[in-house]
């Protein structure tokens, strides 16, 4: 029989609903108390947009209206994402308290009304429960952001007419991540909304979200994105019409620091190759045979010119000591933070790499040079405690990143206390049970 009822509601077949009812006068009732087999032959009309049908259900069994499907929410959530007005209107005059009443993800009908574009039933409900605008959903969105996700210009247009919304601190509000209206409007390239929510509102153009971007920072961030490259120039200008202004100074795309992380690299790369070529086989070479002035092997350069030979040492060796410096702080800041000691492993065997490179640099150094020159040992000295830091700088890193890790988690936590709680949902408890 409830196959049946639900076959006749999918066909809106009233006949075979006056029939049904006739051979059993408590079918409908099953339904309010949840020993009905089957799907609700209200939601499944509704769904259908079979308005007659709705409406002979509900003036025989006007509490269908309040029964909350698990995984359909009401029949009225139904109704506001088909923008049927005609069963929203039949509902709402029944159970106006449906309005509050919340889906499995936590929207009401008025925010599926508005994540549709449903702009009459949306005014519809409105009218009945202005109240249920003001709900916050579980990710921190109010009815303003739903707009602005689903790009549906019209309904927050009728949203912001309506002097209370205009007025309150939902146009304000931030979602979870921190981003007002204006935030996510950029972030998505919204360019009328930006255009419309800056000439109809006082909202504040340069409020700061969670990742401690203003609105312009986003601006500049999705402009300089990959995929970024058909942002309209125009919301640049807009903004800053407003006022807006940048709070990150000087940032970079993540694709420009990635060319730019490779590019040091390869010059770096260069220069300590250069170094350690000239200071292997130093300029004029090295004495091929003993003599009483000089022992095979050693540097020419250093006989001829002490002075000019020192100093060559020391900024051959200083550029050496830079470049693989650059190379191995890219190695190591590139690693992505929360990394395991996979991700660790690459750059720590670099490290380790150019350390042995280096010695050997040392070891070039100390052959060719004579004995009699201070040289060597201002250069050993040098190579060691260089060395000590480069080992030491993983330890800081990590050190410094467990910190600001901590630091996020007491800003997240402060920012979830600070959160607006959600309202109550006003059917949930009346009918969790049906």
């Amino acid at each position: 029989m409830e196959e049946l009822l639900c076959d006749a509601a999918m066909r809106g077949d009233l006949e075979s609903l006056h029939n049904i009812i006739a051979k059993d006068n408590y079918i409908l009732d099953k339904v309010l108390v949840g020993s009905f087999k089957g799907k609700n032959p209200l939601h499944v009309a509704t769904s259908t947009q079979q308005a007659e049908f709705v409406l002979k259900l509900l003036e025989i069994k006007p509490k269908l209206a309040e029964v909350i499907d698990a995984e359909l929410g009401a029949a009225l959530h139904i109704a506001s994402a088909n923008g049927d007005l005609q069963i929203v209107e039949a509902l709402v005059k029944l159970s106006p308290e449906m309005c509050m009443a919340r889906d499995r993800d936590g929207y009401n009908p008025l925010h599926i009304a508005a994540m549709k574009g449903k702009v009459n039933v949306l005014k519809k409900l409105i009218q009945t429960c202005p109240r249920a605008t003001q709900v916050i959903v579980d990710r921190g969105d109010t009815i303003l952001h739903l707009c602005v996700n689903y790009n549906q210009l019209e309904s927050l247009r009728l949203l912001l007419e309506i002097e209370v919304i205009r007025d309150s601190k939902l146009v304000q509000s931030k979602d979870a991540n921190g981003n007002t209206i204006l935030h996510v409007a950029v972030l998505g390239r919204r360019f009328e909304i930006v255009e419309y929510v800056l000439n109809s509102t006082e909202i504040n153009v340069n409020a700061i979200n969670e990742a401690g971007w203003s609105v312009l920072d986003s601006y500049f961030f999705v402009q300089n994105h990959p995929h970024g490259e058909d942002v309209d120039d125009c919301i640049e200008n807009l903004l800053r019409t407003a006022g807006a202004k940048r709070q990150i100074k000087h940032t970079m795309s993540p694709k420009g620091a990635e060319d730019l992380a490779q590019t040091l690299s390869v010059v770096s790369s260069l220069f300590a190759t250069m170094a350690f070529q000239v200071g292997v086989n130093p300029p004029g070479g090295v004495w091929q045979d003993d003599s009483e002035e000089h022992p095979a092997g050693k540097a020419i350069l250093a006989y001829k010119y002490p002075k000019s030979y020192s100093c060559f040492v020391y900024f051959n060796t200083l550029g050496f000591l830079l470049s693989v410096f650059i190379i191995i702080g890219l190695q190591v800041f590139r690693v992505p933070r929360r990394s395991g000691s996979r991700v660790w492993f690459l750059p720590m065997t670099s490290l380790f790499t150019i350390m042995t490179t280096l010695f050997a640099y040392t070891y070039s150094i100390i052959v060719v040079s004579p004995k009699h020159m201070d040289i060597t040992y201002t250069i050993l000295v040098l190579v060691i405690v260089w060395a000590f830091f480069m080992l030491l700088l993983p330890v800081v890193i990590l050190v410094v990143d467990k910190r600001a890790r901590q630091k996020d988690r007491e800003k997240i936590s402060r920012s979830a206390r600070d959160r607006p709680r959600l309202l109550p949902n006003a059917v949930g408890d009346n009918v969790s049970s049906v």
